[in-house]
């Protein structure tokens, strides 16, 4: 397929084999409404041989969960060819639910791992959960880049989550920092400022650059807002700012890539994605072509209420490389 430089709105979802059903569809149902949105757009001919609905605990949310995974799988059983599968994970570890879905690749890996026909909707996904699943598909199962696709969401700008109830490096992504160079931080930052300033005072870097989400369709009033949320950690001297795609891994990639260029012969390169997800996978591709760089992240106490009256936007394929699919 011809070369994507940029997000493509997607309205109708085909399937990527032209001969017969894709390997294998990917989700996660969660209590945001878009979770539900790639499937209600599945085209009429669309099918998969397989289908994985994670499920990640949200207690406070319980009822609109199973809500949105009932709407997902009535249209998965339709969709599905040989089997579907429903994976409850806990939210705080990733490696369970990843554990899970290696108990069962056995029956649902593709026919040929050297041209899968994947698609991973990771919308629903928490941004750890994310990893933890990109991690296993493409550094462990060998099966490249899967098309991914991703809905956003419109809502005024406000705190997404509160509180921070454990800072940790994220599973598979510890990278190898030398203990004679100092660190260099770069955050993600966007509306939730709790946890990115929890992980810059633990780290204490010496040098920290804050990538800003520039929103697709340059809404000042988000920009703004995430530059006021999170103002302290923006003033203090040793911490630069910059701008980052709200929706382009393959972009968000290329900007890593010239920051590593830059400190790599006397740093060692430290990432926390607390942006969107898209930028996460973006970071995902940059971590593949340097696993020395650690991934740091800090999961929060609870989200606010604000997800609540989020509603779906537009889904978009995600370009990956300057040849995604």
């Amino acid at each position: 397929m011809k070369a994507a430089e940029e997000p493509i709105l997607i309205e109708v979802l085909t399937r990527l084999n032209e001969y017969g059903p894709d390997d294998l569809f990917v989700c996660c149902a969660s209590f945001e409404e878009r979770c539900v949105t790639s499937v209600q757009r599945m085209s009429p001919n669309f099918r998969a041989r397989y289908s994985i609905i994670f499920v990640i605990e949200e207690p406070r949310h319980e009822e609109l969960v199973e809500v949105n995974l009932a709407k997902i799988q009535a249209i998965l059983s339709r969709k599905t060819a040989e089997g579907l599968f429903v994976i409850r994970c806990q939210r705080e570890d990733p490696v369970d639910g990843i554990g899970q879905l290696k108990s069962i690749w056995h029956r649902c890996k593709p026919k040929d791992s050297e041209e899968p026909f994947i698609t991973v909707d990771i919308s629903g996904f928490t941004k750890v959960y994310l990893l933890g699943l990109m991690h296993y598909l493409v550094a462990e199962a060998n099966l490249g880049l899967p098309r991914m696709i991703h809905t956003t969401q419109s809502y005024s700008p406000t705190r997404l989550t509160q509180g921070v109830q454990q800072i940790s490096t994220v599973t598979n992504y510890f990278g190898n920092i030398s203990l004679e160079k100092d660190n260099v931080l770069v955050l993600f930052l966007g509306f939730e400022p709790e946890r990115a300033l929890s992980v810059w005072k633990q780290f204490n870097p010496t040098r920290t650059i804050a990538l800003i989400t520039a929103p697709r369709d340059s809404n000042l009033e988000y920009l703004k807002y995430a530059e006021k949320n999170n103002e302290y950690l923006l003033s203090q001297p040793s911490v630069e700012v910059r701008q980052a795609p709200a929706d382009n891994p393959w972009a968000v990639r290329n900007i890593l890539e010239s920051i590593y260029d830059e400190v790599k012969t006397t740093y060692n390169m430290v990432i926390g994605p607390f942006g969107t997800k898209p930028q996460v996978v973006g970071v995902f591709l940059f971590w593949l072509e340097h696993p020395k760089v650690q991934i740091v992240y800090s999961f929060p106490q609870e989200y606010t209420k604000s997800y609540l009256n989020r509603r779906p936007g537009q889904t978009y394929l995600l370009p990956l490389s300057l040849s995604s699919k």
